[in-house]
């Protein structure tokens, strides 16, 4: 499996991790808000670990797939008030080590097996006859405006069009201008926020990237709303059931897109 179909599964599957680490009721636990049990929480920390099936990209991978696991811990903290358990801290580090010994644990088993059940003239043939690597960037072209603007372009116009909404929003604020201009657009940037992405190089990436632009805006939004009326933030509700939308349509769409072409 490629690390962008890794990734992809991993982020489809945080929910559910989420729901198991934090709602699950679990015979061991006898407080409501007891610390997790290993088998309930350690698969939301699994993605890191599974970076060591990809040596050859190994910190890509881990960026990558550190990247889904923060997505899913930071969903975890915004629904933990209403959760049956806490996430710690110590949960945390353990499992995230735990997940790289087991996982490199089976990587050995692997290597060892191949190592001593695989036919080294066949091997041979083998990477004779795939395709060349292509070289791969140094560090000072990833980090290049032009390489990050070609892989993150879609993020960029999403980033702008966040900024329009915030200062629309601080304009209806100051001038109490009764047409919400900034709702509307607040509601279509909840959609583009997983749709945008499918646009760009860097899918995964840009996912997240969006998350937390739509997170950080989003909120300051509410919170200027709630200085005129205290129930302003129940529209929160319908922003993030627009994005939850956006965001299983679009890893849905990349799915189907990464398995039949």
């Amino acid at each position: 499996m490629t690390l962008i179909n890794t990734c992809i599964l991993m982020l489809f599957l945080q929910p559910l991790f989420v729901y198991l680490a934090l709602f699950k009721q679990s015979k061991y636990s006898v407080k409501p808000k007891s610390s997790l049990d290993n088998e309930d929480s350690m698969f939301l920390f699994i993605a890191p670990g599974l970076s060591v099936f990809y040596l050859d990209q190994f910190w890509v991978a881990l960026l990558y797939l550190g990247s889904v696991c923060l997505l899913g811990v930071l969903l975890a903290k915004i629904v933990e008030s209403k959760a049956n358990k806490r996430l710690t801290r110590d949960d945390s580090i353990g499992f995230m080590v735990a997940s790289f010994i087991f996982f490199g644990m089976i990587k050995l088993i692997i290597v060892a097996a191949a190592y001593f059940f695989t036919d080294d003239a066949s091997s041979s043939i083998t990477e004779d006859l795939s395709p060349a690597k292509e070289p791969s960037l140094t560090i000072s072209q990833m980090f290049s405006v032009d390489y990050l603007y070609s892989q993150f372009k879609p993020t960029v116009y999403f980033l702008a069009l966040m900024v329009v909404t915030l200062v629309l929003k601080i304009i209806e604020y100051k001038f109490s201008l009764k047409e919400a201009l900034s709702g509307i657009l607040i509601m279509l940037s909840a959609i583009l926020v997983g749709i945008s992405p499918l646009f760009g190089e860097a899918y995964i990436l840009g996912l997240i990237a969006n998350f937390f632009i739509f997170f950080i805006v989003c909120s300051t939004c509410i919170e200027i709303d709630k200085i005129e009326d205290a129930s302003g933030g129940a529209i929160a509700i319908l922003y993030g059931y627009i994005l939850m939308m956006g965001l299983g349509f679009s890893i849905i769409c990349k799915l189907v897109y990464e398995v039949f072409f």
